[in-house]
């Protein structure tokens, strides 16, 4: 069988150094799109990182993720 998984892409890096794509904060799956703007991949809510304004935010450091799959067994 297969299954996705989520794997590292790259280093830990400051929110505003994030390429646009899939990232990790903490336990939380985001996307910045390709104007830059960030949200919660789970429900499309804003990204904001518990912080109160846009500075704070762009000062989170992430983790660059991509997709693959992965060949199992069960």
């Amino acid at each position: 069988m297969k299954r996705l998984i989520l794997v590292p892409d790259g280093w830990p890096c400051a929110l505003y150094e994030c390429r646009p794509g899939l990232f990790m904060f903490d336990d939380t799956l985001c996307l910045r799109d390709d104007y830059g703007g960030f949200y919660i991949a789970e429900n499309g809510d804003a990204f904001w990182g518990g912080t109160p304004d846009k500075e704070h935010r762009a000062k989170l450091e992430v983790q660059p993720v991509k997709a693959e799959w992965e060949e199992y067994e069960e």
